[in-house]
């Protein structure tokens, strides 16, 4: 014997058939904006860091430059050595010691 199928059984079938695809769709959705949502914040952040590493180089070639140096070092009372005060370090004769 076959089973027959009603138009009353069919249309629940249809029904729960549209429903589970609508659940699925809906759940794949908000996956969709979830990950969107982390890919913009994780997006911003890059951005921020890449401003804050710029401002970082920037403040580190000014602290850095000839001019700032020269500039701490007067303020510092130091001066460029004269040719007096160059020393000239020669290493000790070896005799014949290895080591």
């Amino acid at each position: 014997m076959k089973q027959q199928i009603t138009p009353n059984r069919e249309l629940v079938l249809l029904v729960a058939t549209v429903f589970v695809l609508a659940a699925v769709l809906v759940w794949i959705r908000a996956l969709t904006v979830k990950a969107t949502y982390q890919f913009v914040a994780q997006e911003r952040h890059y951005r921020q860091v890449e401003q804050e590493t710029q401002a970082l180089r920037v403040k580190w070639l000014k602290m850095t430059s000839p001019k700032k140096l020269e500039s701490l070092a007067a303020q510092l009372g130091l001066e460029p050595p004269r040719l007096s005060q160059n020393l000239k370090i020669q290493s000790p004769p070896s005799e014949g010691k290895k080591f």
